[in-house]
C-alpha cells in the first residue's frame, strides 16, 4: 500500500495589522522586500599614477615594487608596495593560466 501524500495547509494571506506585526517581530524587525545587492568591483583601481605600469619604462613611484611572475608570459610591472603589489602578482598568475587548463575555449 502506497503512502498517501500529506495535504498542505492552505496559506492564508497576512492581512491584519497583528499578523504583519507578528511577522515583523519574528523576522527581527525586517519586513517587505529586501534591498537589491550593491554591485561592487572585486578590485578597485589604484589612484596612484604609474601603479601597474610596465617595468620597461622608468619607475614613477619612489617605493615601487617590481612584480614579475616567471613562467606566466606576463610582462613585469611596477606596483605600489603592499596591497597593489599582491593584487598585481595574483593578476599575473591568473592571466598566465592557459585557457585549455580551465576547460574553456
Amino acid at each position: 500500500m502506497a503512502a498517501r501524500p500529506r495535504a498542505q495547509r492552505p496559506r492564508i494571506p497576512e492581512t491584519s495589522r497583528g499578523q504583519r506585526a507578528a511577522r515583523q517581530e519574528w523576522n527581527g524587525g525586517l519586513a517587505g522586500a529586501p534591498r537589491p545587492a550593491v554591485v561592487l568591483r572585486p578590485v578597485e583601481p589604484c589612484p596612484t599614477d604609474g601603479c601597474g605600469a610596465l617595468a620597461t619604462g622608468p619607475r614613477h613611484i619612489p617605493d615601487a615594487v617590481h612584480v614579475e611572475v616567471p613562467g606566466t608570459g606576463q610582462p613585469a610591472r611596477w606596483y605600489c608596495p603592499g596591497r597593489c603589489a599582491a593584487i598585481g602578482r595574483a593578476l599575473a598568475e591568473i592571466r598566465g593560466i592557459p585557457p585549455h587548463a580551465t576547460g574553456r575555449p
